[in-house]
This record gives structure tokens, sequence and C-alpha cells, in this order.
């Protein structure tokens, strides 16, 4: 129907209700400026932007600041974009002592294919930024490419791993990693290189950190 799936193998990654339904690991291709469709495409719904109204909060035990749902979310539906200033990563290298000795950071790694973007979060962004870790998170991290198909470049998209209730705040594993289900997938191990407010040190040089996200499964250190 004039729409692009052939760059995902001829597989659309959502339903036609906008859920995602392949497997965490592979890309997802959505079509583009240069595709036929319209707006209304199924193939079209990272690029619409976040469709729940979401609120920050100062969270009670700790962490910082929160992020929660106002309304509930379906499983498997597309949340929210990690969005911030695409730099080098020896620019984050650099930035990261920097952010180091103020006690935060927000450096997430584009290490899809291989390590040579980070996005940083700390100064522009959106409310991506205070989305807390957890051990037994509620959003999944998919690597997404629309306008742009460099590998290098992905835009960093959560999914709700299930259906999430009105006031539930919302999580992600800071520590992500895919299990590898084919070649393609396994470029997606993922190293977050993102550390919540008071947690400092560079990923080869930070000392081990409590984790404090309360999941029975919690893994009881962050990095």
């Amino acid at each position: 129907g004039g729409c692009c799936p052939g760059a995902s193998r001829n597989r659309f990654a959502y339903n036609g209700a906008g859920q995602v339904r392949i497997r965490a690991g592979l890309p997802i291709y959505e079509c583009n400026s240069r595709c036929r469709c319209g707006a209304d495409c199924a193939n079209r719904v990272v690029q619409r932007g976040i469709c729940y109204d979401l609120c920050i909060f100062r969270t009670a035990d700790g962490r910082g600041w929160g992020v929660r749902t106002l309304q509930r979310i379906r499983s498997h539906s597309f949340v929210m974009e990690y969005v911030g200033e695409i730099i080098t990563s020896e620019e984050a290298e650099r930035r990261g002592q920097v952010y180091d000795r103020q006690g935060a950071t927000y450096l997430f790694d584009l290490d899809y294919v291989e390590d040579v973007y980070t996005v940083d979060a700390a100064h522009y962004g959106n409310i991506s930024h205070f989305v807390n870790h957890s051990c037994d998170p509620n959003l999944q991290v998919y690597n997404v490419f629309i306008e742009n198909l460099d590998q290098r470049l992905p835009r960093i998209a959560l999914f709700a791993t299930r259906a999430i209730r009105a006031g539930e705040e919302l999580t992600f594993d800071y520590n992500m990693h895919v299990d590898p289900v084919d070649a393609e997938s396994s470029h997606m191990d993922s190293n977050f290189g993102r550390a919540a407010a008071g947690l400092g040190g560079s990923p080869r040089t930070r000392p081990r950190v409590e984790c404090r996200c309360g999941a029975a499964s919690c893994r009881k250190y962050l990095f």
C-alpha cells in the first residue's frame, strides 16, 4: 500500500493499534517523508510523539525526581522517546568527567552497531530525562529509524512491557541486555551510560552503586 516495510525484512513492527509486535533487540523502521502513505499510517508511531498524559514527581525514597503516567497505558504501546543532544563518544567521556564531579549525568550510548555517538540529555531533552531505573521495569528500549537510516544513529524509543495503570511510575532498566534472537538483534546488547542524580563516576571507574528500585528481582547494585 505504498509503505516501506522492506527495510525491516517485509515485516511491520506494529499492529493496527500501534502496539509493537517484534521482539526487543530487533530494529524498528518507520515510514518517512519518502513514503507515499499519510500521517495516519500504522507504521508511523514514534514520530507522532508522546500520546499519554505524563507528569514529573518527587520520589519519597531518595531516588530524586521520577515520572508517572496519569492515564492507563496499553501493553506494548509507545510511551516516549529518549531525547537529547547527540555528541561523539569522545565528547561524552569528557562531559562525563564533569558530570561526575557534579553528581549527575544523563548519557545514553548509541551502541546499536558501534559505540560512536552518545545522547546527552543533561541540557536538552524531554520528560525522559527524569525516568528512573528499575530491575523490573515497565518500559523497554527499542532502536528506531525514520528519516535517518544510519545504524550508528538510532532513535531511542521506550515502549510499555505490560499494561501500566494510571498513577504508576514509569521505569526502564539502565543496564538492559537483550538476549540475541538472530544475527541482527545481537547488535542490541545495550550498555546504558546514564546515571541518575547522585551517581558519580564513569562506567570504567564508577564504584558499585546500590540500587534502590525496590523490585523483588532487584540486583542490589545499579553499576
